[in-house]
């Protein structure tokens, strides 16, 4: 409990310094006082906390209430990132100009916006980028990756493994949204379909109706998903029932072996409270060493006692940043975040920018993807040539 109340507390410092931000310069650029200031006080408020009041609308009943507040928060949420990050540097350029002035006793205010001149090319700006973004996350692109071993058998010819990951079915996945990503699973005919974590995000609704669209999904060979942290913050006995009926297994620090061609491993995410490095031993305990290993884990992070365990590792969790530029900080925290890295002689790990979004409903510079990956003997015929993304 005293973890979630530390996140909360600074996610509210940071999420309020922003809206802070936004009151000083509208105030500023508009000359707002009295009743005017108050009620864009009791807006910005209320664009705050609307995730908050989105979730609680929704525990007391009040699905369709919390489900149109939940939109305007996170649109809110995904606008308010992009003003700041167009409006911050204007302010800082002004800044630097005005202490030039002062220093240089010189007239530089034709190279100068107005204060509502500025605040209006942050806010039109933004908004364009919003309907880019909304467009871009609309786009989901296949990524194709072809590895060969010696570890694949050559009575299996090819084993092609298509990896889903960071759909986040909940609320802010709209009608419409899930035709494509499904027809593109289809036509890639995948022999086993994988979910590497946060395949749900607390929309019970969405059993019904949208589980049977992925148990009808072909994959001979089967499915299997591990848990991401998104699983736990909206309860994990839900998110497992909603994931194992939509035809999933669901591997918790254990693995398995396909049809002796292949062996899967997949471990928790440490949201669960899991000592990772036990958990990483449990799953890849034997599995026999001449198999083609392929670990699922939702964060792209390596333990290097499990590193010559496996041979390729699949990841999620940073969505490339989803809006950039979140994604330089993003990659401070996760160095691995996107594409194929070399790990060790034969070994690799992927990190997907993941195939919906969280939060705002819009991707800039991190397009969404399927990942397609075709395993081939060591002696087979060249396909294509294996994406390589060193570190």
């Amino acid at each position: 409990m005293s973890r979630w109340i530390v996140f909360l507390a600074l996610f509210l410092c940071i999420y309020g310094s922003l809206h802070l931000y936004v009151l000083i310069k509208i105030r500023r650029a508009f000359y707002l006082e009295g009743l005017s200031y108050f009620l864009l006080l009791v807006i910005l408020a209320f664009l705050m906390f609307a995730p908050l009041q989105a979730r609680l609308l929704t525990t007391q009943g009040y699905p369709t209430f919390g489900l149109i507040t939940n939109w305007i928060g996170y649109l809110w949420m995904g606008y308010l990132f992009l003003f700041v990050c167009l409006a911050a540097p204007i302010d800082l350029y002004h800044l630097i100009m005005a202490g030039l002035q002062q220093l240089f006793k010189v007239d530089w205010t034709d190279f100068m916006l107005l204060r509502r001149q500025s605040l209006m090319l942050a806010a039109l700006a933004a908004g364009g980028l919003m309907i880019y973004g909304a467009y871009s996350a609309y786009q989901v692109g296949i990524e194709r990756v072809t590895l060969r071993s010696e570890k694949i058998p050559a009575r299996a010819g090819r084993i092609r493994i298509v990896q889903i990951t960071d759909l986040h079915l909940g609320p802010m996945i709209y009608p419409g949204r899930l035709g494509p990503i499904l027809a593109a699973v289809r036509e890639a005919q995948p022999d086993i379909l994988v979910s590497t974590g946060d395949f749900i995000d607390g929309a019970k609704r969405h059993v019904v109706d949208v589980a049977p669209m992925f148990k009808a999904l072909p994959a001979p060979l089967g499915k299997f998903a591990v848990t991401g942290n998104h699983e736990y913050y909206h309860g994990i006995n839900d998110s497992l029932a909603f994931t194992e009926h939509a035809g999933f297994q669901i591997l918790r620090n254990t693995g398995t072996v396909v049809q002796d061609l292949i062996a899967i491993a997949g471990v928790d995410d440490p949201t669960a409270g899991i000592d990772t490095v036990a958990a990483e031993a449990a799953a890849l305990a034997g599995l026999p060493p001449d198999k083609f290993t392929v670990l699922l884990k939702h964060r792209p992070t390596i333990d290097p006692s499990a590193r010559p365990r496996f041979d390729l590792q699949l990841s999620g969790h940073t969505h490339k940043g989803q809006i950039f530029p979140f994604g330089l900080v993003v990659r401070l925290m996760y160095p691995l975040m996107d594409g194929l890295y070399e790990i060790g002689p034969s070994r690799f790990l992927y990190a997907s920018r993941g195939t919906g979004t969280w939060g705002p409903p819009i991707r800039l510079l991190s397009a969404p993807e399927i990942t397609v990956f075709d395993l081939l003997p060591a002696d087979a015929a060249p396909e294509s040539k294996p994406q390589e993304k060193m570190q």
